[in-house]
């Protein structure tokens, strides 16, 4: 994979209801991955804004989809609403030649544990 930048497709709005909203990717996006494709990009992210739990069927099958109508690229879905974490992740997928076809939405709740407040602390590391 070429270390170019990796394409990314903004989704804008998207009904509320899923099926309308499937209807209305692939009526209006998917067709913008796919030229995305022919025109040589090799990652390729489509971004969204977050959803209910019942789109996350249709975003998972549309990206393993997708990526397996253009198997020369990777192809992945980043749903957020943070714009600073959406970016993080386009540059790390452009970086991860090996992720395609993978819906991935982003944690809307704040920062991962990490241990800072000692709850994960107890490592028995020494013994």
């Amino acid at each position: 994979m070429s270390a170019g930048a990796p394409a990314i497709i903004r989704v804008g709005d998207l009904p509320e209801p899923a099926l309308e909203a499937v209807a209305a990717f692939h009526a209006r996006w998917a067709e913008d991955v796919r030229n995305a494709a022919v025109q040589g990009s090799e990652c390729i992210v489509v971004t969204m804004r977050p959803a209910p739990f019942d789109h996350a069927d249709w975003r998972r099958a549309a990206a393993r989809d997708l990526a397996r109508a253009h198997p020369d690229h990777c192809i992945n879905i980043v749903a957020g609403s943070d714009a600073g974490a959406v970016a993080r992740m386009v540059e790390f997928l452009g970086r991860a030649p090996a992720i395609t076809g993978q819906y991935l939405p982003l944690a809307e709740t704040g920062p991962c544990e990490s241990g800072a407040d000692d709850r994960h602390a107890d490592d028995d590391t020494e013994g």
